[in-house]
């Protein structure tokens, strides 16, 4: 269930990213917004990784 709500923020904060990057193309992202999805990203990436391991 953690993972689905994690990968659900991240699809969010991909979104939002993605929406500000189109309304303000002249504009840089907030930096938090950055940091946030990267964060998000990594933690998918590493529970993505694990689930490999663990089938293996």
């Amino acid at each position: 269930m953690i993972v689905f709500l994690v990968g659900f923020a991240t699809v969010v904060a991909l979104v939002s990213c993605e929406v500000l990057r189109v309304l303000k193309p002249e504009k840089r992202l907030p930096k938090g917004a950055v940091l946030v999805t990267a964060a998000l990203l990594s933690v998918i990436g590493i529970s993505v990784v694990v689930q490999l391991v663990t089938l293996a």
